[in-house]
Order: C-alpha cells, then structure tokens, then sequence
C-alpha cells in the first residue's frame, strides 16, 4: 500500500475509541510530519508590489480537491502567498455533496497524490483514524460521502488559504500581473496575482449542456441536467426518461428507482453499452507521467479514442439500476424531438414514440471557453490546437480544435507571442484534457503526476522574474554560520599580520 498501514497501531490510534479523537491524534501526526519533512520549504519568493498594492504569488480558483492539494503543494515547496477563492459556503466546495450522487467513488480506494508526501494526509489514514482498519480492509472503494468528509478535514489539517463566497467575474492578464474582478457576496472588488490556476474541474472548462432538443422545447420545470439540485422525492411515482448512459446517468437513475419511481428508461445512441473500464487502463506511471511530451499527432489520436471508446458505467451503479423490475437501457435510441402533449412528455427516437412526466439529461458538459464568462477576456488571447495542428481529414473534430494548446506544465500559450500576460494562467481543468491528458486534472489520479508537474510550471515562472538578483542576493549574505570565541579571534588576527 502506498500508505503505511501499521502507522496507527505505532501511534496508538487504535486503542483510541472515540474517533473524533483518533483524528485529533492524526491531525498532530500531519503536523510532525510537516516539520520532519521540511528540507527546501522554507519561502524564498521575493514579494512584490504594483504601487501600494501586493501581489499575491499564486491565486488558485476553485477550492475543491485540486485547489486543496495545488494550495498544500506549493506552500511545501516554499511558496507563502497562495489565496484559493471559490464561491460556495465553506465545507461546500465541490461537487461531492452538491449534485455528485454515486455511493462511493468511481477510483480504487488506493489511489494516492493527495498526500503531498505526508503519508497521515492520505484517505487510507483518514480512513482507518474515523472507521478502523477492519473497515478499510472491507471496501473496494471510498464511499462518497466519506471522501467529502476527507476533504474538509484536509482543509483543517493544512490551515489551506481558502476565502470562500467569492465568484470571479473576469481574469485579465497583463505583462505583470493578472487582475482578478471578483464579487464578494455582492460587493465587487477585484485582487492581483503573479499567477494565476483554474482548478475549477469539468463545469469550469465550459458549461452543462442540455441538448436544443430538450431546452429549446420543453418548459424547464418538466427536465433537469444532472448536475442541478434535483429533488429526487418529487420523482417519486413518475416516469422518468433518461438522455444518456454515462456514470452520472446510472447514479440518478438508482437515485430515482430508490425514491420510488414508476419507472426509469435510459436512452443511449450507441448500439452497444460500454463495457470496459479505460480508464483505470490510464492509470501507468509512463502515461501519467510523460503524456505531456508526446507528439501532437499522438495526442490527437489518443483523444479521438478515448472518445470513441467511451467508458464503461460504474460497477456498484450498474447493478444497483438493473436490480429493479422497472428499469431498462434503450440502445440505439438518440432523442430526435420532444414535446408536450395532454400533460406528459413525448420523445421520438428512431425506435418509437415514448411518454414521460419528467425527463433527465445526463449530457455531460461542452469544453469550450467561450462559455465561461470569467474568461472573457483570456479567451481571445489564446493559443489553440487549431493554431498549431492540421487535424487528419478522417478526424477533423473542430471542437477539439478550439480546445487551448498548453504548454507543459499545464501552461497557457499565447496566440500573440509578444502577449506575455497569458502564460501566467494555468488550466487545471477540464482545458488541459487534449494538451495534458486524459487524467490530467479532474481525476483523483491525476493529482499524483499533475500536482508536481504544476507546481513546477508556477514556481519556475516566480523564480525566472527573481533569478537575476539571486547572485546580488547571496552576495550581500552575512549571517554568520558560527560565533568566533576571542583566542580564535586572536589567532585569526596574527594570522593576518
């Protein structure tokens, strides 16, 4: 295991009973721990300042998973002035107790990269601190609820730098700073920064989508994206018509089943339902690793199957929805049209004509910046893949075309090379999926290889801006390593006669 998982029998956090209490002890255990492994974290970047106002080193937006494990990262690696704004409430930060619905997570509960090199951070500590050892060993995988319970307790055990309430409205880079304008529960005000990360997961690369098909038909009380906040008992006793085969599709429908629905039927378009799990195929160290560096045609193509192949529905959802009587999958069945008609809703497919009274779109979300008014302004500024790449004519996909062409460490580029401003931005996710890879930001796997890998990208740009007065710096050093008694003195005195 990549945790030690003797580690609370040693600390005697076993024969504690009350688990409240092992987490104190485990909450210690982080902090000496920090301090046991505090070679090179001591801060080293040189404050700066537009007239009387500071720059902040590194403003991270989104303070769920990424953002927590980014802020904790780069304050290991020296970097004091670290600010993570997102706009919930503290403690409601991510999706996982927002419209996240599966029972546990779809990753293997050994997956690591949260830990920051501390090994009492990790879930498997956390875990066997709040549950027990025996209770590990039991589960194949986190429960979700858990896993959020996690992260908050993180949050506190780092002290990470989280203002929450606070929604940005524009990122404006310039050639020396960025300018965040942001609403502050009403108030605008605005914030500057060295750098600047996106680690706002898959809805902050573009936006939810529901098909025209849907939204440009129906009143908006008869359906729902799955990522809204759905009343699942108002579903109860209704037939409810599912867009979709994805993981979020399964996790609502087990949701509605559970609450007693009449009767659940989710429509795909593909012909077959996927049945391989791909990405945990993803999960090597090489393709982790060195994804990044592969050629743009390689990147191309790995993007074009991952596609292609689709991913296979989460295991525990899968055969929770079809345990029940009155669920079904219709294969082949994409909606060409749907309408109200006598009170219930009817949706023509190329297998018929189907009635429901509430319909589900579990569509996913487009990736494209356009759609995110907080990049308004970064946008245009750009480098794409279509500026760099001539897709193959079998696989155009203009869509992916406008996908932004980072550079290495997850790195904005600029469509105007003398546009400096843009390569303070940093995409931490659902942008980097073409350039990074396919786990490189919204996956728990991803943190591993993608948190360092950044980490490297931001503190390579704050040392290039200081490295000149390094030197200078070293050169007016003067703290003496050690006190000359006066006979030694008095030695070093002849010595110069």
């Amino acid at each position: 295991m990549a945790c030690d998982a003797e580690w609370g029998s040693r600390m005697n956090v076993v024969h504690v009973t009350d688990s409240a209490a092992r987490l104190a002890l485990l909450e210690a255990r982080v902090a000496a721990e920090w301090r046991m492994l505090s070679y090179a974290t001591k801060p080293w970047v040189r404050p700066r300042q537009r007239g009387a106002t500071r720059l902040h080193d590194v403003v991270i937006i989104g303070g769920g998973q990424s953002g927590l494990v980014l802020s904790t990262a780069l304050r290991r690696h020296g970097v004091p002035d670290v600010v993570v704004l997102d706009r919930a409430a503290a403690d409601a930060e991510g999706v996982w107790e927002n419209f996240a619905r599966m029972r546990e997570l779809r990753s293997p509960k050994d997956i690591t990269g949260a830990e920051c090199g501390l090994p009492s951070l990790c879930i498997q500590s956390w875990y066997e601190a709040k549950h027990g050892r025996a209770a590990w060993d039991a589960i194949e995988r986190v429960p979700r609820e858990d896993w959020a319970a996690f992260l908050r307790w993180y949050r506190r055990a780092v002290d990470a730098p989280v203002r929450n309430g606070v929604t940005v409205r524009d990122i404006v880079p310039e050639a020396d700073a960025v300018t965040l304008h942001l609403d502050v529960e009403g108030r605008a005000e605005s914030l500057l920064a060295r750098s600047v990360v996106l680690a706002t997961g898959m809805e902050g690369g573009g936006a939810w989508r529901v098909p025209e098909t849907i939204a440009g038909s129906l009143p908006a009380h008869r359906y729902n994206h799955t990522s809204d906040p759905i009343d699942i008992a108002a579903l109860a006793g209704k037939r409810i018509g599912v867009l979709g085969a994805g993981a979020a599709g399964f996790d609502l429908s087990v949701a509605a089943l559970g609450m007693g629905a009449a009767r659940v039927e989710m429509h795909m378009r593909r012909a077959q339902l996927p049945i391989v799990d791909l990405a945990r195929e993803f999960e090597i160290a090489g393709l982790l690793e060195h994804f990044p560096e592969a050629p743009d045609a390689l990147k191309w193509s790995f993007s074009a199957h991952a596609r292609r192949s689709s991913q296979s529905p989460p295991i525990r959802a899968f055969a929770e929805a079809t345990s029940y009587a009155n669920f079904r999958i219709i294969p082949a069945s994409p909606w060409l049209a749907a309408r109200e008609e006598a009170g219930e809703i009817a949706v023509e497919t190329p297998r018929g004509r189907f009635t429901y009274d509430h319909l589900i779109a579990a569509t996913g979300a487009v990736v494209e910046m356009e759609a995110r008014p907080e990049l308004r302004s970064l946008a245009p500024r750009v480098l794409r893949w279509a500026d760099r790449f001539t897709p193959p004519p079998e696989d155009p996909a203009p869509e992916r075309a406008r996908m932004p062409y980072l550079q290495r460490t997850y790195q904005f580029a600029p469509r105007d090379p003398d546009d400096a401003g843009v390569e303070r931005i940093f995409a931490f996710n659902a942008l980097a999926g073409l350039s990074m890879g396919p786990m490189a930001a919204l996956s728990i796997s991803g943190h591993r290889f993608g948190v360092p890998r950044l980490v490297r990208g931001i503190t390579g740009l704050l040392w290039r801006e200081q490295q000149q007065d390094f030197l200078a710096e070293l050169s007016a050093y003067a703290v003496p390593a050690v006190e000359v008694p006066p006979h030694v003195q008095a030695m070093l005195s002849l010595a110069g006669d």
